[in-house]
């Protein structure tokens, strides 16, 4: 198959991840194997080979290559040639930070390589020539983050000096042309990457080790071809990665429009404004809106034989108690109008403050000498038990259980059955866990909850917290919170129990269709990869 077919048949392998760089990157590969142009009779590199010996002569104590099977074939015109043996190299100058300045000769960092669109540091003192850097100079970064920073450069953006960490390259005359350089040198950054040393995430590759690197050599004018080509795939890689981006959009622009007229007639009738077959909206944005509109009652027609939610409001409260601790009414809340309010309130539903839903359910500290027991009464939940297996909606397991006589010692309290808990503290409110309690638990005190007093079905109660960004309320920069008084005044829509329960059976058969929508999608992007896997392995082996 020719890469021009390849090309042509981009559509079918699009939603392969990360596609575009997958095929820049094999276009590199193709280059320096020398299968890009056709051979022409006659051209040798053999004389550059000469030039190279020799520049390898007069530079003795540099090491020779590393001894190596050749890293891949090549045609039978061309030679191998280490990286040492076309090159002298001069590295750069680090620089103080006294010498920096916001005026003066630009400074070449590892990120003016990769990025044009970064600061330059500058330097106003007259420096050493040898750090000097030209338009057209060659040069190498050699140290940073493997996948990033490394790789070899042309620079073209004026008269600058050299950081350290970055080599600048005089170049034997008649071995390479600068441009295929570039490229050989980047189709070898594996190689150059598995020579380095130092920590993961910072790297660099010792001179003696680049110089040994070998590269693939075709004859000069060849050389030209190729570069040519290449930049004629390229081009057309920018074209295909447009035109993707432009689809996007433009998918994002209807998924977008399809979302907002669902909204405005929620009914199944508009069911294919979600779920329609030319476009896809994304999984996640879809569970977002389906919670959204059901929590603001969009998703079920309302039954004007249901109990309002206002009598059934009058009746739990006039039941409960007269004790604080069981009766959230006891406390009175000014509720706030939020964003989760700024809607109209459908017939027979009630505005009150979320916290007179329910008894706000308080976590407790966890002495090290109580945990570890498996076989105890009561679960103790903490946050990273809301993310063992088979807990993702119910609290089924814990890693920690404790006795009733444990519990009294730390005086703990087992939430009943019903209650929503969630995480209140640091980083994981962001992760927006809310998981259900379906056996008398405890939780520890990074995590808060509301358990259920009459007004609501527990699923419904869950599903509304799970539409509720608590994100919005939370407090402290170092380490974020979410206090019960911050909570207490949001003002919520509480709808006829009746409808409740209709919501959740109407939430649910939506979500399947969610799943199954996102396990298509899956599958989908799983066969453009593997096509895309199956035409590179049909180019790189012919």
């Amino acid at each position: 198959m020719k890469l021009e077919t390849f090309f042509e048949k981009f559509d079918q392998f699009a939603d392969a991840p990360g596609a575009i760089p997958a095929m820049r990157e094999l276009v590199l590969q193709l280059a320096v194997r020398g299968n890009l142009t056709e051979r022409i009779g006659g051209e040798s590199s053999k004389a550059q080979l000469a030039l190279a010996d020799a520049f390898r002569v007069r530079r003795a104590k540099r090491e020779e290559p590393d001894a190596e099977d050749f890293p891949f074939p090549i045609p039978d015109n061309w030679g191998w040639v280490a990286v040492g043996d076309s090159m002298d190299m001069f590295n750069g100058r680090a620089f103080k930070p006294e010498e920096w300045s916001t005026e003066g000769t630009p400074i070449i960092r590892i990120q003016n390589l990769n990025n044009e669109h970064a600061a330059f540091n500058r330097c106003k003192a007259d420096l050493d020539p040898k750090i000097h850097v030209h338009d057209g100079d060659f040069l190498i970064s050699w140290s940073g983050t493997p996948g990033t920073s490394f790789g070899a450069f042309i620079w073209n953006r004026g008269f600058a000096y050299l950081n350290q960490h970055i080599f600048r390259c005089e170049l034997v005359k008649g071995v390479f042309e600068k441009a295929f350089l570039r490229l050989a040198i980047n189709a070898r950054l594996d190689e150059m990457i598995s020579h380095a040393q130092g920590a993961v995430g910072l790297r660099h590759i010792t001179k003696g080790k680049l110089e040994s690197i070998r590269l693939p050599l075709p004859p000069l004018a060849e050389q030209k071809r190729i570069v040519a080509k290449v930049d004629e795939l390229m081009a057309l890689c920018d074209r295909l990665e447009a035109q993707q981006q432009e689809r996007e959009t433009r998918h994002a622009a209807l998924a977008r429009a399809s979302l907002a007229r669902f909204a405005d007639a929620p009914t199944p009738a508009n069911l294919p404004f979600l779920f329609h077959p030319s476009y896809a909206i994304p999984p996640a944005d879809l569970r977002k809106s389906i919670l959204t509109l059901a929590v603001q009652g969009k998703l079920v027609p309302q039954d004007p034989n249901d109990q309002p939610a206002e009598e059934l409001l009058e009746r739990v409260a006039s039941a409960l108690p007269d004790k604080k601790s069981e009766n959230p009414f006891l406390g009175a809340i000014e509720p706030s109008i939020t964003d989760e309010s700024e809607y109209e309130l459908p017939p027979g539903w009630v505005w009150l403050p979320l916290g007179h839903v329910g008894i706000w359910a308080t976590g407790c500290g966890f002495p090290m000498q109580y945990q570890g027991e498996t076989d105890g009464e009561f679960l103790f939940c903490k946050v990273s038990d809301m993310n063992l297996p088979g807990n993702e909606v119910e609290i089924h397991t814990t890693v920690h259980k404790i006795d009733a006589d444990v519990m009294k010692k730390i005086r703990a309290r087992a939430n009943p059955v019903g209650t929503v808990i969630f995480p209140k503290i640091g980083g994981a409110i962001a992760t927006h866990k809310r998981r259900l309690v379906i056996k008398p638990t405890i939780i520890d005190n990074n995590c808060s909850g509301i358990q259920p007093i009459g007004l609501t079905d527990d699923s419904w109660l869950l599903l509304f917290l799970r539409n509720l960004d608590l994100t919005k309320y939370q407090s402290g920069t170092s380490v974020p919170a979410v206090s019960q008084g911050s909570l207490d005044p949001i003002r919520i829509g509480l709808p006829p129990l009746a409808e409740q329960r209709r919501i959740v059976a109407k939430v649910e058969q939506l979500m399947a269709l969610v799943d199954a929508l996102e396990t298509q999608l899956a599958a989908s992007r799983a066969t453009a990869a593997n096509l895309f896997s199956a035409l590179v392995a049909e180019l790189t082996s012919a």
